[in-house]
């Protein structure tokens, strides 16, 4: 049975998130219902999610897989998918896969991108990708906090209070922050990642930039590991997922992206 790899990008904002719930639109749903319409089945097909990105985020490179018995090809998938799904979700690439990937297992690392409208009014033509903040931002004060979260930690402190990992260390290997003018991006790579943990960091180093945290108390969250030491959550809008890392299983070609090849 063929198994085929769908990297997918998506505006998150009309979304319930990435997993499938009965009476909400979600991604996985979208691309389950389409599937099945391709392969003309009434049988649902699970569609393996690398990421389950929550509601209002986005994705530049969400990885999935799933498994069907036809004689679609790769590019017949790739052109159903974007047909019958709406234009805030795009199937950039398809490609056919052996049985030992894993969209989710086989995964070894993720890159995650936060925006920041740092401005005191709002851009209306990113209001649906970042996250407006108004007082200006410290980024020395930032990347000084953000140093103390590098490495491999108990990251306990910044999840969600539903979070279900049954772990709570990760490995993050690289914060970045950068500034174009008024816009803020926070880059953040690591092996994986904790519910909300990304949306977490980010808001615990905004109240550090407004000086409401310091370094000091992020390496102190960071040890006691109470969700209560960490900063606010910043708002899903903000967040997009980049890039999900496979070195045993690289795509063909180049590296997918919006505009370039299918196959």
């Amino acid at each position: 049975m063929p198994l085929i790899r769908l990297h997918i990008a998506y505006d998150g904002t009309n979304y319930h998130g990435w997993q499938i719930q009965p009476n909400a639109r979600t991604v996985e749903g979208e691309l389950m219902r389409a599937v099945m319409r391709i392969i003309h089945t009434d049988e649902p097909i699970k569609v393996q999610g690398a990421s389950r990105t929550d509601a209002g985020v986005h994705a530049l490179g969400q990885v999935a897989h799933f498994r069907h018995e036809s004689a679609r090809t790769v590019w017949d998938f790739v052109r159903g998918l974007n047909a019958l799904t709406d234009d805030d979700l795009l199937v950039t690439r398809a490609s056919e896969v052996d049985d030992s990937f894993h969209a989710r297992h086989t995964a070894r690392g993720k890159i995650y991108c936060y925006r920041i409208w740092n401005h005191r009014f709002v851009n209306p033509f990113d209001a649906r990708t970042s996250w407006q903040v108004g007082p200006a931002l410290d980024f020395d004060a930032m990347r000084a906090a953000a140093a103390h979260l590098i490495g491999t930690h108990d990251f306990s402190a910044f999840r969600a209070g539903d979070c279900a990992s049954p772990t709570t260390v990760r490995c993050i290997q690289r914060i970045e922050i950068r500034a174009t003018g008024t816009l803020v991006e926070i880059e953040v790579e690591g092996t994986a990642f904790l519910k909300n943990m990304v949306r977490i960091i980010v808001g615990t180093l905004v109240d550090v930039a407004h000086a409401r945290q310091s370094a000091e108390s992020v390496k102190r969250a960071v040890a006691s590991g109470r969700r209560s030491d960490a900063g606010h959550t910043a708002p899903a809008a903000g967040l997009t997922l980049v890039k999900i890392h496979y070195p045993d299983h690289p795509w063909p070609q180049s590296e997918p992206s919006i505009g370039g090849s299918h196959g």
